[in-house]
């Protein structure tokens, strides 16, 4: 993460303003726009960066969000005028009348999260966006279908260097790839501590050019959050976070954002996906037979007693494994489960998987290549492990539907995946994490977060706890 301070001399808007790649930027029309959902990290973010395509929208009768996800409560942390309670009343009014100002008929969403600390609130973050996208129109089927069409998703940009900003574009990606809306980034402090040579997406800009009403309707809007263009007193620690040399960015006649949407697209290989194919996983195979050390790892051994430590009942019906490998987990699941559904995209590990439990009643396994091939039945466990990562988008998001649709009422879905980079790999474990949060009717009842992995479970709305089932609370 870029270090910078807004009282950082900065890079001046004329450094900007001669940048031939902003001029050349491809246009951005609202020709396919049917719904518009702006997402801010913070208070003043939906104007700064798309004030002028939210005032567009609008007069367009175009449907518009407005979605802020904190307060704005830590903008002034040495304030010796304005406490953090006071910062956030004062925002949420500020926000409000620009909003109004910039779109009168949008409607405003807050989500209340800690300023500063949006990392640490991801999962709610996420529910916040789902929520405000809503259920699929005509059936949850049709997510993969494209049934957002015309939604445009439009955050900070991932790489605008504040963590804040990042988590709000993590966020509204994942969003995006569930949904199938466009995504678009607009950048912020990166005009701050950027430079027009610096590392810019050059491929990916896309300008959209501000009518002269919306161009003034921006200005206005602006000069509303007061509490960060104007200082809130003459004390230190009370300056303007967006003094003049910061705000001019922004009072441009145009708008910068980032394809999001273009970025996420897979880059075309010999299958046409960017997901992992078979034949990664047949050789990575051909070197060992237990290349992850399933069953020699004290790491993988604490894992698994932690999995099915979180598993909310003692035991189930019918149970799906998606990417058993070995086998060793699909043994333990074996003693809990009375079926289970073992699948696995290579046919090596399912031979030693099969080895492993052979006259073990109730369980088999199936080579299957995911989520195109896709198991018969519903399911009253679904284990998700290890696995996500391997799929690109949108074949990740058409994966989770499917879990979804195999669900039982009352069932359960469990993912757990690795925390750490992986360059072979077209997802993190966190950005599975991110996209699994968007599943419409889902509520996670557990979260296990360590450095190296993170253990989820989820279960359909209403989700009873542990407690209740055992009868020990109604």
């Amino acid at each position: 993460m870029v270090i910078f301070s807004h009282r950082d001399l900065g890079t001046a808007e004329q450094a900007w303003a001669g940048a031939p790649w902003i001029t050349a930027a491809a246009r951005l029309d609202l020709d396919d726009l049917a719904r518009l959902i702006i997402v801010a990290a913070h208070p003043d973010d939906e104007t700064l960066g798309a004030g002028g395509l939210l005032s567009g929208a609008t007069r367009r009768g175009i449907p518009v969000d407005v979605l802020v996800l904190s307060d704005g409560e830590a903008s002034h942390p040495e304030s010796p005028t304005h406490s953090q309670g006071r910062l956030s009343r004062v925002r949420r009014t500020e926000v409000t009348d620009a909003v109004a100002h910039l779109a009168p008929s949008a409607r405003l969403h807050f989500a209340g999260l800690p300023d500063g600390d949006l990392e640490r609130n991801r999962e709610a973050a996420a529910r916040a966006l789902a929520s405000v996208l809503g259920p699929p129109s005509s059936g949850a089927e049709k997510i993969t279908e494209g049934s957002a069409a015309g939604t445009w998703i439009v955050a900070p940009w991932r790489a605008d260097g504040h963590p804040d900003h990042a988590l709000a574009g993590d966020v509204a990606a994942a969003g995006a790839a569930w949904s199938g809306a466009r995504l678009l980034e607009y950048p912020i402090w990166a005009w701050h501590w950027s430079t027009p040579d610096g590392e810019w997406p050059l491929g990916l800009i896309r300008r959209f050019d501000l009518s002269p009403e919306d161009h003034a309707r921006k200005l206005q809007a602006l000069a509303l959050h007061r509490s960060q263009v104007l200082a809130l007193s003459d004390e230190p620690g009370d300056e303007a976070v967006v003094p003049p040399a910061m705000a001019a960015h922004f009072a441009r006649g145009f708008e910068i954002f980032v394809d999001g949407t273009a970025a996420e697209a897979p880059s075309p290989d010999a299958s046409g996906t960017a997901s992992l194919a078979r034949s990664f996983f047949d050789e990575f195979y051909r070197e060992a037979r237990d290349p992850w050390g399933f069953e020699t790892r004290w790491y993988e051994r604490r894992k698994r007693a932690l999995t099915l430590a979180a598993l909310p009942r003692e035991r189930f019906g019918a149970a799906l494994e998606l990417g058993c490998s070995i086998g060793v987990f699909t043994a333990d699941l074996a003693a809990r489960c009375d079926t289970v559904m073992a699948v696995d995209i290579a046919e090596q590990p399912l031979s030693i998987a099969r080895e492993r439990l052979a006259g073990r009643p109730g369980v088999r396994f199936a080579r299957m290549t995911l989520p195109g091939e896709w198991p018969s039945g519903v399911f009253d466990l679904i284990v998700v492990s290890e696995v996500g990562y391997y799929l690109a988008t949108a074949d990740l998001e058409r994966f989770f539907q499917r879990c979804r649709d195999s669900l039982a009422p009352g069932g359960v879905l469990l993912a757990c995946h690795w925390r750490h980079p992986v360059p072979e790999y077209p997802l993190s474990g966190d950005r599975v994490h991110d996209m699994l949060a968007t599943v419409p009717g889902l509520v996670r009842t557990v979260e296990h977060r360590e450095s190296d992995f993170l253990l989820e479970v989820w279960q359909p709305e209403p989700a009873r706890s542990v407690a209740q089932h055992e009868g020990l609370v109604p």
